[in-house]
């Protein structure tokens, strides 16, 4: 039984009703009754169709169960958040049993459907059996295709509003001056959009007036560009079709009135990151914990960027690895912390392996378990999940081993992984040297893992940075207007060069030893560890990355008012090229840094960072294979014995070590194998 209290789905005046079929099959009796769902085959979908019923004007569905190989190219498939599980309406079937649905389906039933009366649609909340584990887990298979195989996906962005129109037409206006400018055989610019000043944020008139950047900016704020299953629906969507069959619009974002191509956006997005334009665009994010990232760029600048180079990846035959994608979707977001994982299995080529099949009735620790054992059980990729892993970092499944993710929190404090780990000059961590394969055992009977370590020290101190609630995103100092909208905060600008201080301070009463041949000052040390590069043997310290840390330090003990000869009018009167310094700083320590602790050790009187949750007497290790140092807890009672020499451990997660990140450890120790629980 279904209780009847919600509306039943009708023709709003706003929805197209005349373009929908008229119902013509025998009478509806409205029951009561919950729709049921009649079992699916072995590759087998169930698409939807809508006609309008005769008066009251209800909407009538009607489903058509079919062998998805039949259908390539044959319907429109849905892509969308659910937001609110609250269900708002019933949908009538023809039968007089119905399903109850959310607003967010109920809006896309009477605005999307309308559009195309004759075409058949697939939508995960009507298509699927919500209730039935089995089936979503192997409908979950059969994603990816089912997404390659439509005619056209239509993500669905929220009704809009007059904002949302302006953002549209920003964007088929600058992908207008894209197209005539290609046809003039121009690289195409939007560069004279901006007027000279980056940092004063000013547009030419029209634009200002009519706030199309702000316009812009809040659609790409739009919650669907975070949603961990828009990747493979985006990537995959119209794949399988043949090249001269493919609709130009693969994908079409789409509000109640207006749509635009996602290709468009993508271009326009693409010259406007060329163009250093996206500045233009960043906002302040409010954070669950109510803390604010100040200038952080749009969520959807990410996700277009994701989306099309995977695309690209795909048109060109060029295979996806699990590990690659797990990687690039660590921020997005999914309501089943399962999904993390399974979103992405559609559009990888390596997910054959009988463990990772999806199951909805396994619990959500025993998966990421699993999926972290095949991981590491690769002979390439297993040093992915380590770098993701520690309890050190954010974790909000209490049961995982310390070795294990926690997949389902977007952590920003994710170190540096093998995609991304990029050194001094460009060049790629290499902690264990030309080691490059980690040397890992799992023992399956107790969830346990060894590992070859080298310890190098322990953490005498940390600082960490000055709490606010307010988080400087990459892009913060590109909205400065002037220093005198920014003194007013003078004490957070102290507390933060007061941080500073304590680290020289460490260092200079505890001098580092010699240990890379670099004889570089105090404050470059610093500027390197903050920034996450430094040279390597026989390269000379990067001058630039020194000129730029001293802008960046001196903006700040000018803000902070420790610096009595700077005055206001100093501050206004500086160059735009030293504001352009604060900023390239700012930039290279957000994407190292972000708000991690620093720290000095005991013994060889290292300076580093790592996680959030680390801990004085916390060891870092090289680990071999790993492309960056570790750091780890011993197990209260955990010391080695004759059968497990390094004894029991917990991973507290990865870390950058000044003087670490190249090698430099294995002159500095045995390996030994330890147990990781």
């Amino acid at each position: 039984m279904l209780d009847d209290t919600l509306p039943l789905l009708t023709a709003s005046s706003k929805t197209k009703a005349g373009a929908l079929r008229p119902y013509k099959g025998s009478p509806v009796h409205i029951s009561s009754d919950r729709y049921h769902y009649s079992p699916l085959g072995e590759r087998q979908i169930r698409l939807l169709r809508l006609s309008l019923g005769l008066k009251p004007g209800y909407l009538i569905g009607e489903f058509e169960i079919k062998d998805l190989a039949s259908v390539r190219g044959a319907y429109r498939a849905i892509s969308y958040c659910w937001g609110s599980p609250t269900k708002t309406h019933r949908v009538l079937f023809s039968n007089g049993q119905s399903l109850h649905v959310t607003g967010s389906a109920a809006d896309i039933l009477t605005n999307v459907f309308p559009r195309y009366p004759e075409d058949a649609f697939w939508i995960d909340q009507l298509c699927i059996n919500q209730d039935d584990n089995k089936e979503r887990s192997s409908q979950v298979m059969l994603m990816g295709e089912i997404y390659s195989s439509t005619k056209q996906v239509i993500a669905w962005l929220g009704l809009g509003d007059a904002k949302s129109d302006k953002a549209v037409d920003f964007v088929e206006m600058l992908f207008k001056e894209i197209q005539d400018m290609k046809r003039q055989r121009k690289q195409p610019t939007l560069a004279p959009l901006m007027a000279s000043a980056p940092r004063l944020r000013t547009f030419l008139p029209e634009i200002q007036r009519e706030r199309k950047w702000d316009a812009l900016s809040v659609l790409l704020r739009n919650t669907w560009f975070e949603r961990v299953w828009v990747m493979q629906e985006v990537i995959m969507a119209c794949s399988q079709m043949a090249e001269d069959a493919r609709p130009e619009d693969h994908t079409l974002l789409s509000f109640e009135k207006r749509t635009i191509s996602f290709d468009k956006l993508a271009e326009v997005l693409a010259i406007l990151e060329r163009d250093h334009l996206v500045r233009n665009l960043i906002y302040d994010r409010e954070n669950s914990d109510g803390t604010k990232d100040q200038g952080t760029d749009p969520p959807g600048v990410n996700a277009l960027r994701l989306f099309s180079s995977f695309r690209e990846l795909r048109d060109q035959a060029v295979p996806v690895q699990l590990s690659t994608a797990l990687d690039r979707s660590w921020r997005f977001k999914a309501t089943n912390p399962r999904d993390k994982l399974y979103a992405v299995m559609g559009f990888c080529d390596d997910c054959a392996d009988a463990r990772l099949r999806p199951n909805y009735d396994t619990d959500v620790e025993d998966i990421y378990r699993v999926w972290t054992t095949v991981l590491l059980e690769r002979p390439h990729e297993h040093a992915l999940p380590l770098p993701m892993a520690g309890v050190g970092l954010r974790r909000s499944q209490p049961k995982l081993p310390s070795w294990v993710p926690d997949y389902s929190l977007g952590s920003y404090e994710v170190q540096a992984t093998p995609t991304s780990a990029r050194g001094g000059q460009g060049e790629k961590y290499r902690a264990s040297g030309t080691e490059n394969k980690l040397d890992v055992s799992v023992d399956h009977s107790s969830t346990s893992i060894k590992l070859k370590v080298i310890p190098i020290d322990t953490i005498q101190v940390s600082f960490p940075q000055p709490s606010t609630t307010e988080h400087q995103g990459s892009h913060w100092y590109s909205a400065f207007t002037t220093l005198i909208s920014l003194t007013t905060e003078k004490a957070k600008y102290m507390a933060l060069i007061e941080w500073l201080g304590s680290i020289e301070r460490y260092f200079l009463e505890t001098p580092s030893p010699n240990i890379i041949q670099d004889k570089a000052h105090v404050k470059e040390i610093l500027a390197q560890t903050l920034s996450g590069s430094y040279p390597t043997e026989g390269v000379a310290p990067d001058s630039y990355l020194s000129e730029v840390f001293t802008c960046w330090y001196q903006a700040h003990r000018e803000l902070s008012g420790k610096d009595d000869k700077s005055r206001i009018s100093t501050s206004m009167s500086r160059t735009e090229d030293f504001y352009d310094k604060i900023q390239v700083f700012e930039d290279l320590k957000a994407i190292a840094l972000q708000d991690r602790p620093v720290f000095g050790t005991r013994q060889r009187h290292l300076l580093g960072h790592g996680p959030k949750g680390l801990m004085a007497g916390d060891t870092i290790c090289t680990v071999k294979g790993a492309v960056t140092p570790f750091l780890f807890r011993q197990v209260p009672g955990g010391r080695g014995t004759d059968r497990d020499e390094g004894g029991k451990w917990n991973l507290v997660g990865p870390c950058f070590v000044h003087g670490l990140m190249y090698g430099e450890g294995l002159e500095m120790g045995e390996w030994m194998e330890i147990i990781v629980i």
